[in-house]
């Protein structure tokens, strides 16, 4: 009688877990502080690698039914590269007499950056409605847009639902799949599938972790190859979003 009993209790909360759903969408508040850290490792064979670190704090200014705007600048930047066999390396704590020639001429590029204040529109689903920085940089795209690059679907998730996105950037189009594989601790966690096509080919996969009450992508890891005229390359981007 007892096995009978715990077999019960033990459907039942199977069957409790299998059928929680969850709607996600974004809930800053105005005043929220956030921490983004990124890790990009970039191999492209023979012609070089590249491994670089970022940190960004993101301030929510303002926040209503309509709009997310988030205020951001990055804190840091650590990069090391190899290209045609010539090493170079970057470290933005380090001050021009402890950076070599090589550093000292990334550093007037990317102080710049470092200086500049990233403007960012969201709606709660997760799409980016405006981008600017100010002042206005050229390159500056590839390190904005991107403090949610979660779109949410409409209806509420389970274990085993899926949803697609689709992002085209200058001929570069990227479809994106999402599929809940668990949701337990205040947490949704995602497999993540893709394919480039356009301009590269390729194909992506990883994992993803949204924490539900705010709906922030607190960890992801995507791995990504593709080819551009003939070059093979692959990424590896983890990140991480933290509240601070």
């Amino acid at each position: 009688m007892k096995k009978i009993i715990l077999l019960a209790l033990a459907i039942a909360t199977f069957t409790a877990s299998a059928q929680e759903s969850v709607l996600l969408r974004l809930n800053y508040n105005k005043g929220d502080n956030y921490l983004t850290t990124v890790e990009l490792k970039q191999n492209m064979g023979v012609q070089g690698e590249m491994n670089m670190n970022m940190e960004m704090n993101s301030t929510v200014s303002s926040a209503d039914d309509k709009a997310i705007m988030l205020e951001s600048k990055i804190g840091s930047i650590i990069m090391n590269m190899n290209q045609g066999g010539m090493a170079m390396s970057y470290d933005s704590n380090k001050s021009s007499e402890e950076l070599d020639q090589m550093g000292q001429m990334m550093k007037s590029q990317f102080d710049p950056i470092l200086q500049a204040t990233i403007y960012n529109s969201l709606d709660r689903y997760g799409n980016v409605l405006e981008v600017r920085t100010e002042p206005s940089l050229p390159g500056m795209e590839q390190f904005t847009g991107n403090q949610n690059a979660i779109n949410f679907p409409d209806e509420e998730v389970s274990v085993g639902f899926s949803w697609t996105s689709e992002v085209d950037n200058q001929g570069m189009k990227v479809l994106t799949k999402y599929t809940v594989s668990e949701i337990a601790g205040g947490a949704v966690y995602l497999e993540i599938s893709g394919e480039v096509s356009g301009l590269a080919t390729g194909a992506m996969n990883g994992k993803s972790t949204v924490d539900i009450s705010s709906g922030i992508q607190t960890a992801s890891t995507i791995e990504m190859t593709m080819s551009v005229q003939g070059m093979e390359m692959s990424f590896i981007t983890t990140s991480t979003m933290t509240k601070i």
